[in-house]
């Protein structure tokens, strides 16, 4: 969009209104009207926001991160977000014997800045937890191998779902650490104990390195991790005590399918500016219900739903980052402005990609923006990528 004005109430990735409209001169950003503007526009929409930022994505429109490693599905897969409204994400892997042919196809895609980089989900996970991970491809840490990833990654690796009692995760977190990378507590059977030791040493840890920044995170807060309960509340309630801090960000899946939509809401009150909103997205997003793939896995679609083929296990989300935003606006529990911060600046900030292509926090003139027009039915009516 070279030139143009643009219409709408406009908020920052913080949630913050800022303003009734933007002008674009040449794809920059001229100026922001004023709040209120009523004149003529090229584009009109109700809402204005920051490009949606996903950093927990397994695919879309077909494609799978995991399993399609061509650069025509890497290629899909990316514009079936980018169409609805999210404009940086990360691939996200799942566990996988050897992930390095993966993270090789995904590379060149982060420095070209169409993704904003890799997230790893396992394999240091635990079998008892392992959702619609595969079981073979599970095992404990390896230090060396861990090593061996990262530098393959060329610091585009931002994330890692990790289980704190699997074997040498500390070790782990170690390496992460200072390669960047974040652990991403999840996939677990910990105690509650076992997660608060770990969320600290990882605390410690970063410290320690001079890491800057929230030194990890949570991979999709309740599932796939016990359930809390009244005598042993395990480790949700650690993981949202170190949110409440500020020691971590937690991810939810705000699909109405993973979590109570009641639920979510809660967690984003008591969590407030350390919850963010992932998709968890799987080939399916943005294409028909039948039968896809995830890391080698057969996941039928059914109802809104992807589930192993023969079971029950949810695998992987069928949204879209917009649709996430859509379902919660219209809800109306939680203010506007806190849906679009966990849809912008939380996840940049979970993922420490504020500086990364297709992220923008503010509208800043004289700088290319990535935005999304809203219609008032909270559907994106244009999407525009820097």
């Amino acid at each position: 969009m070279p030139d143009a004005v643009v219409s709408g109430t406009v908020y920052d990735g913080y949630g913050r209104e800022a303003g009734g409209g933007l002008v674009l001169e040449g794809g920059v950003l001229a100026r922001v009207l004023p709040r209120g503007y009523s004149g003529e526009a090229d584009v009109s929409g109700a809402f204005i926001v920051p490009g949606l930022v996903d950093v927990h994505c397994h695919g879309g429109g077909g494609a799978s991160f995991p399993d399609d490693v061509d650069p025509r599905s890497i290629r899909k897969a990316i514009g079936a977000h980018r169409a609805s409204g999210t404009t940086a994400l990360l691939a996200s892997l799942v566990s996988m014997a050897d992930p390095l042919p993966a993270i090789r196809a995904l590379v060149p895609f982060c420095e070209s800045g169409e993704l904003a980089g890799i997230h790893m989900e396992g394999p240091y996970v635990s079998p008892h937890k392992a959702g619609a991970q595969n079981p073979a491809a599970i095992r404990g840490a390896d230090p060396e191998e861990l090593a061996a990833w990262l530098e393959e990654g060329k610091g585009f690796v931002k994330t890692m779902t990790i289980a704190p009692e699997a074997d040498h995760a500390m070790e782990a977190v170690r390496i992460l650490l200072a390669h960047g990378a974040k652990p991403s507590w999840g996939h677990t059977a910990a105690s509650g104990e076992t997660a608060a030791q770990a969320l600290e040493a990882t605390s410690r840890c970063a410290a320690e390195l001079g890491f800057e920044g929230v030194p990890q995170t949570v991979t999709h807060l309740f599932n796939a991790m016990p359930p809390i309960d009244h005598r042993e509340p395990g480790p949700v309630r650690e993981f949202l005590a170190a949110a409440r801090k500020g020691r971590a960000i937690v991810e939810t899946i705000g699909d109405g399918v993973h979590l109570a939509p009641a639920l979510v809401e809660d967690i984003h009150e008591w969590a407030g500016a350390n919850a963010a909103f992932v998709t968890d997205a799987m080939a399916a997003a943005g294409m028909p219900e039948g039968r896809y793939a995830l890391g080698g896995l057969d996941v039928d679609v059914r109802e809104g739903a992807a589930r192993l083929a023969g079971r029950e296990t949810i695998a992987g989300g069928c949204s879209r980052l917009s649709d996430q935003l859509a379902l919660f606006a219209r809800r109306g529990a939680l203010p506007f402005g806190q849906i679009v911060r966990a849809c912008v600046a939380v996840p940049a900030r979970a993922a420490s990609i504020e500086r990364a292509k297709g992220v923008t926090l503010d509208f800043e003139p004289g700088k290319r923006p990535n935005f999304v027009v809203f219609d008032r039915g909270f559907s994106p009516v244009c999407v525009v990528r820097e």
